[in-house]
This record gives C-alpha cells, structure tokens and sequence, in this order.
C-alpha cells in the first residue's frame, strides 16, 4: 500500500473514487476546479495496486484568530473504498494529513465530522458549538423601508466583501477572503447549481436601505432545512439583518411573502422541501456571536433558540508559531487556542465548509 500526494494526472481518478460517496462527483469538481488554493500536494491518496482506494484533501484556509490571519489547513474529502475500510489506510492517510500540514506551515486544523473516536487519536478534539433556530423569523416585527433584492456578483460583490471585512471580520475563527477566495467560494459554497451556469446552488439577497447594501444573507437547504450559511449586516444596521430574516423566515415557513422584494428570487424555492413545495422549513443559522442582535431579534418577536453539536473539531499543529503570535509559552498558546474555539463569541460560517 503506498501513501502519498496525487499526482497532476491522477485528479480525475481521486474524482472518480470520490464519486462513491452519495454518487455526487460533481460536488467534489466543483471545489476542485474552482478553488485557487488547491494543490495536487494537498490532495492525500493511498494506492494498492495501482488503485487509487482511499483519499483525504487539505483545503488551504486562513481564519482570524485576535485579528491575525492564520493558516489553516481544513480536513474533509475524506474517503475509503468499502473493502479496504477498517484495515489502518485512512488512519495512515490522516497522520500523512498532519505531517503534511506541519510542513506546508498550518498552524490549526478544522473538520467536520460524526466519527469523532476516529478523529481523537490524531489529535483533533471536538468543540461544542451553538446554532440558532429562528422559529419566529416569518412573524418579525422589522422596519417595511427596505427591499430584498438578488445578489449580483458584479455589482454587488464590492459592499458585500466590505460589509463581510467589517462584521465577520469582528470575530475570531472566521475565514479571512481575498476577492479570489469570495469569488471561488460563491461557486461552491451552496449544494449544487440549480441553473446551468449560475454558481453553486444558494438563495443570496442582499437588503437595501434606499441604494446601498445594509444587510446581505446567503442561504441554502441543509438536511432539510433552511441555513442561512451567512450574513452580515453593516454598522448601525441590525434592523436590516432584522428585514432580511423576516424575508427568509417567511419564504422558508411557505406564507406569503409581505416583504418588499426586486431582483430574480427563483432560487428562493431552494428554500422548499423537495418533496412538497411549499413544506415549511425553520430557519437556522448561527448568533451566539452576536449578543446585539440576539436582543434585537428578541425585542422584534424572534426570541432564538441554541441547539448545540459537537461535531466541530479542532487541531494545534503549530504551538511555537501561536506562541510567538500570543507572547506566551507554547503549552499556554494551545490553551489559548482552544479558548477562542469554544467560545461562544468566536464564529466559522457554514459557507466555509468543505
């Protein structure tokens, strides 16, 4: 069994071995394809015979931690051919993963996972974190002076990046995005295309407050239900995010909708359950980071809801590096580390996930 990066000419294969999991090769492209920072060193395989059986990407990442850009190497891509499973090659393929991580200079590492044991003994631990249920968003008590519109990447990307620099950019853990990076991440963020041509598959609306974008939101169907992935909403704007939630809330419950909208909003069916049209679905998101707008959703008649997992897993692979960022020893800067993990305050988006 031979351990190793992939080869340039081998990414159709490691594609095609990814196509086992859910028959969804097209998923898998797409990040491939459209991510600038993928590299055939980061992309792990294990060959038995000159097949490819078993895979594990690195996704190139950096994350916020007390407002210095951090490398980060995400996990995920992770998959095992059903009869080479529980025979040491994924466990061999994930010490690979931290040594290559260690070399190419990550600091941290995130994975999403329910094999949490697995993940344990090379070093990941898992950290509870809070998501929101915004039951009453249909029924919110918001201004009337805003319209939804539809997000349109050429004219609307500037504000959105700027709004996202200076909310999401508040709080740590969440990932640091060039123009590159926004651009890639719009085609893979969402499931899959609904339109040909049209990027990955997510309903994104922006709010506007006369001309200007207040608010933004990027929402798709997760598991069945409703995740607004992301938002964020300028200074002094929190009845936008109010607006916004109100719009998406009530497309989501299946009632008509009383928001002022503009734009192309057919991608708000994507807010449906695919067996019944007009299924309700809760809307889910996350704002334990955001006290303010947790009582201000509260005070409009959306009191939230937390339900917690803890399927959110977190590495050190650097502590002399963190050390050196947080003046501290380095037994101290893990701690510290795991600190702004857990911490309620601290936020990754779902549309970073990979």
């Amino acid at each position: 069994m031979e351990v190793r990066s992939a080869h340039h000419g081998e990414r159709d294969q490691v594609l095609d071995l990814l196509a086992g999991w859910h028959n969804d090769r097209e998923f898998f492209a797409r990040y491939n394809h459209n991510d600038s920072r993928f590299r055939d060193a980061l992309c792990l395989v294990a060959c038995d015979r000159g097949q490819l059986v078993s895979t594990v990407q690195i996704f190139n990442r950096a994350i916020n931690l007390n407002g210095q850009s951090v490398p980060m190497g995400g996990i995920g891509s992770v998959f095992t051919l059903e009869e080479y499973r529980h025979k040491r090659v994924a466990s061999a393929l994930m010490r690979l993963a931290v040594d290559t991580m260690v070399r190419e200079g990550f600091e941290v590492s995130l994975l999403f996972a329910d094999r949490l044991t697995f993940y344990n003994q090379f070093g990941w631990r898992e950290i509870e974190r809070k998501l929101s249920i915004l039951a009453g968003a249909p029924s919110l008590n918001a201004p009337n002076r805003f319209v939804i519109d539809s997000f349109e990447i050429a004219r609307d990307l500037a504000e959105v990046a700027a709004i996202h620099r200076g909310y999401s950019g508040r709080f740590n853990v969440t990932a640091v995005r060039d123009d590159a990076a926004w651009r890639a991440n719009l085609k893979f963020a969402g499931n899959q295309p609904r339109y040909p041509g049209e990027g990955s598959e997510e309903y994104f609306v922006v709010c506007r407050d006369g001309g200007p974008v207040a608010a933004y939101a990027r929402v798709t169907l997760l598991y069945g239900l409703s995740m607004v992935m992301e938002f964020g909403y300028a200074a002094d704007a929190v009845d936008a995010m109010l607006a916004t939630f109100k719009c998406l809330g009530e497309e989501a419950a299946g009632v008509p909708v009383t928001s002022a909208r503009t734009g192309d909003h057919r991608r708000a069916a994507l807010l449906h359950s695919a067996s019944t049209s007009a299924a309700p679905s809760p809307l889910v998101t996350h704002t334990a980071h955001d006290p303010a707008l947790e009582k201000a959703l509260d005070g409009a008649g959306c009191p939230v809801v937390h339900h917690t997992d803890n399927f959110y897993m977190w590495r050190v692979l650097a502590p002399d590096k963190l050390a050196r960022r947080f003046a501290m020893a380095s037994e101290a800067a893990s701690a510290r580390a795991f600190d702004i993990f857990a911490d309620s305050r601290s936020l990754y988006w779902t549309a970073d996930r990979f």
